[in-house]
């Protein structure tokens, strides 16, 4: 009898061990994963589906399954999708969807999740995505008539335009956003601040302005995502593609801004004082609190931003064209080009590179000016270009003037298409389809 107690209390303690020691470790230790399929470094196009294939085990149970995509750095990039979980030894076997059109080429990792309640473990597999190509869905183009402006397209031989929206009221700025397929634009004194979905012609949304004898809108800024609009009034917003306020700044008391860039997350605008002639450049810190300020004298028309830590300056003083560049981190302002520029007004710029720009001066020339070997030569002759724009897809370079656009491909200057506006052209924005 001694014994047999001594033995079951014996057997009782093993057994308490055994339980403890696999109770510790699953309390340290969660799922293991093995992948089967995407085989290591496989290659896919955006808009397909990957199969993927593993095992999931736990000693004791799994409670969750999910397979998400992550970028290079290790960011989610696209959906995570939760998989039932049918036991503590189970097989994933689903079809992982890359329908997400704003994926890049590059490598991605495709992970899984798996816990079992206490402990999560992640494998990932390494795969490479292929982007969907870039293309021009639309050419939108902004004309003026009177009190309205009209946002029409061109037709598929570029040869004529078909309306698409009017907006009441006067013009100071506008753009398309290809990541959300919509369109903006933004009065002065009389227009409001619109967006427009350019999917089915719809207002997503709009910001009236206060009627009064002074100006309302008085300058106009987008990224892809995010739409920046400046008041007379001195207030400096951020709008995201649903109208929600993402960034709130002043102009210097007494000033309003009228041009303004981003140059590595700081903002940087021109700001004219209400009662005189005085320009300042303002940089912001991206909570939208004023970091430094300098005196400028020309009318900038366009900021190119070069890299992260100076913004190219075209513009116009005292009605002659000038390219100036702004080192923001020393908070100064030079002269790149040692020379004067042909004695006519700058009326437009747009960047090809970060070395090579091209300018519309009002003598009837497009201008190529290249920062590393400090030359100004003439491009395009014949043409008074109110605005430019560069297809960098298609090398295609989009020149506006009164009534007319026109393109050429770049850099042979070869002509490719014209057509002609009724109206008078504010602007033209080019849609892609991501």
């Amino acid at each position: 009898m001694y014994f047999s107690k001594t033995y079951s209390c014996f057997l009782f303690l093993v057994l308490c061990f055994i339980f403890s020691c696999k109770k510790e470790k699953d309390d340290v230790y969660g799922p293991t994963i093995t992948f089967t399929t995407p085989a290591p470094n496989q290659f896919y196009n955006v808009m397909t589906e990957t199969a993927v294939n593993a095992t999931v085990r736990d000693d004791t149970k799994i409670t969750s399954v999910s397979v998400s995509l992550l970028d290079a750095q290790g960011n989610p990039a696209h959906n995570s999708i939760p998989v039932p979980v049918s036991s503590p030894s189970m097989t994933i076997n689903i079809g992982y969807l890359l329908d997400n059109i704003h994926l890049e080429s590059g490598s991605y990792s495709l992970c899984i999740t798996a816990s079992d309640g206490k402990n999560d473990t992640k494998e990932y597999q390494q795969i490479y995505l292929g982007a969907v190509p870039k293309v021009v869905k639309k050419v939108f183009v902004l004309s003026s008539s009177g009190s309205s402006t009209n946002l029409s397209f061109a037709d598929s031989t570029f040869s004529a335009l078909l309306p698409f929206h009017t907006f009441s009221g006067d013009y100071i700025g506008s753009s398309v956003s290809s990541y959300f397929q919509q369109g903006y634009e933004c009065g002065n004194y009389t227009g409001y601040f619109t967006a427009l979905k350019l999917t089915d012609n719809s207002v997503k949304f709009t910001v009236a302005p206060y009627l009064s004898a002074s100006l309302y809108f008085t300058g106009y800024f987008n990224t892809e995502k995010n739409i920046y609009v400046a008041r007379f009034d001195g207030f400096i917003k951020g709008y995201d593609y649903t109208g929600a306020t993402i960034y709130n700044a002043a102009a210097e008391a007494g000033y309003y801004a009228e041009h303004f860039c981003f140059n590595n997350n700081f903002m940087v605008a021109e700001e004219q004082d209400k009662t005189s002639t005085t320009k300042k450049l303002l940089t912001y810190y991206t909570t939208g609190v004023a970091e430094q300020e300098t005196v400028i004298t020309q009318d900038v028309v366009q900021f190119c931003e070069k890299d992260q830590e100076n913004v190219f300056i075209f513009g116009n003083s005292s009605g002659q064209g000038v390219i100036q560049l702004f080192d923001r981190l020393n908070n100064h302002v030079w002269d790149p080009y040692n020379f004067s520029l042909p004695a006519s007004s700058l009326l437009s710029a747009v960047e090809i590179d970060n070395d090579t720009y091209l300018l519309g001066i009002s003598n009837g020339t497009i201008y190529k000016y290249q920062y590393q070997n400090s030359s100004l030569t003439p491009y395009l002759t014949g043409y008074l270009a109110k605005k430019l724009k560069y297809d960098m897809v298609n090398n295609e370079l989009y020149v506006v003037e009164t009534n007319t656009i026109s393109t050429f491909d770049y850099p042979t200057k070869t002509f490719h298409h014209s057509l002609t506006s009724a109206d008078p052209i504010s602007d033209i924005h080019l849609l892609y389809n991501r």
